[in-house]
């Protein structure tokens, strides 16, 4: 990817909001997945969009209030947040709010470091996530097979809830789940799990998942029932 990483941050005075940078680690993750599908620029390893309090910048006076840093490839939005308004939010309101902020955020920085590619890729990622409602879920990995005749699609998704982040496999035959497992689960923000799923095989009627070494289970294989493979 040209864009490693881009995550929401929140600061109230010099306490880091920690449940909100869980609960929005999804939408930063949908963010970083949509920018990447349209940018195809200088590489950028981090974007860091800060959203912080008034109390924040009176503490910290040195700290740039609404504007853009950029150093080494790592490039930091210093946003304001007022908490107090964004609290009386739903949490789709809430969602809305920071995905206008980000493009908001991603255009000024675009314009700062000179860089159209991204203010391309940002305008393309507003709108893409506005057409999918900002649903956060994905596919990490899938393969569509052949058997008898019929293409069926082995899927890995992720999803993103309230208590965490989950791991579903997923079969399908023309847009219609068959077959669904959770695989696993872990807390919002920890971006190996989002690495661990590789490949997957369909071996002998059952699907293999394949991925990272170091995650005991995998490979997983998951036996498909025969009568799901009829047509």
């Amino acid at each position: 990817m040209k864009i490693e990483r881009t995550l929401f941050w929140f600061t109230d005075a010099s306490t880091e909001l920690v449940e909100y940078n869980k609960k929005f680690y999804g939408l930063g993750i949908l963010l970083n997945r949509l920018l990447n599908e349209a940018y195809d620029g200088k590489k950028i390893k981090f974007i860091n969009l800060e959203l912080s309090t008034d109390k924040t910048y009176e503490l910290y006076s040195n700290v740039p209030k609404d504007e853009p840093y950029y150093y080494g490839g790592h490039l930091r939005y210093y946003g304001v947040l007022d908490r107090v308004e964004f609290d009386k939010y739903s949490e789709v309101e809430q969602a809305n709010y920071l995905w206008e902020k980000a493009y908001n955020y991603l255009t000024k920085s675009a314009e700062f470091i000179k860089n159209k590619k991204l203010l391309v890729a940002a305008e393309y990622a507003f709108n893409k996530g506005n057409e999918v409602n900002l649903s956060t879920d994905y596919r990490v990995v899938e393969q569509v097979f052949d058997f008898n005749g019929f293409l069926f699609r082995a899927s890995v998704w992720i999803y993103f809830k309230e208590d965490g982040m989950y791991s579903e496999f997923t079969l399908e035959k023309e847009n219609r789940v068959l077959h669904r497992k959770i695989i696993d689960n872990t807390d919002n923000g920890i971006g190996f799990f989002l690495e661990i799923y590789k490949s997957i095989e369909f071996i002998d009627d059952s699907v293999i998942i394949k991925g990272h070494k170091d995650v005991d289970y995998l490979p997983l294989k998951i036996p498909i029932p025969k009568n799901l493979l009829k047509d």
